[in-house]
């Protein structure tokens, strides 16, 4: 019996996740999302108390994984201004190891879910890693920031991520999209370092 109930909450999860990123939180139905598990609503309450809390059970443990990524990286990267060779060194090792890069964890259709919510609790936690972004650009990078560059930067990257992820169903044609546009945009930012 608790298999069953396993393989319940597993699908409901499943197809939860689908919606949001189709829909995005806000937009998605709660009755939509029964259907497609082959449950009632009244089902997905008696595992989730509520939409947000379905929404918690999805994205916290992305959430987390970025923020701990994010903390070790940056703290392990503070006061080294990187160099030319340095950036394409390092750009070359992200092509090569993409899943175990810095930006491995990016590469979640999760993400794409937080990157679209509009509402929730959770978007505090977005608001929060969206600005250690693009703070640490701004000092990796050596980045003047009078013209807002890192933002538009993190934003043009935001979007690529999220075209690719949505657009191609096999992760590796996602990725191979995504290198193409990264190579360029990476190009143009370590072109400004002095």
């Amino acid at each position: 019996m608790q298999i069953k109930k396993d393989e319940v909450r597993l699908k409901i999860l499943e197809v939860a996740a689908d919606e949001f990123l189709k829909r995005g939180y806000e937009n998605a139905s709660m009755r939509i999302i029964a259907q497609k598990a082959h449950t009632t609503q009244g089902n997905i309450y008696h595992y989730f108390q509520s939409k947000e809390i379905l929404l918690e059970e999805i994205l916290l443990p992305t959430i987390e994984n970025i923020e701990c990524m994010m903390s070790k990286h940056i703290e392990g990267e503070k006061a080294n201004l990187m160099t030319k060779e340095q950036a394409l060194k390092e750009m070359k090792e992200i092509e090569h190891d993409f899943d175990r890069s810095k930006l491995g964890c990016f590469f979640d259709k999760k993400v794409i879910i937080l990157l679209k919510l509009e509402s929730s609790h959770l978007l505090a936690r977005k608001e929060k890693i969206l600005y250690s972004l693009t703070e640490h650009l701004q000092e990796y990078f050596n980045i003047n920031d009078d013209s807002h560059y890192s933002e538009i930067v993190l934003n043009m990257l935001i979007e690529c991520v999220k075209h690719v992820l949505i657009e191609h169903e096999n992760l590796n044609d996602a990725k191979a999209e995504f290198f193409k546009f990264f190579n360029v945009l990476f190009n143009g930012i370590i072109s400004q370092i002095r």
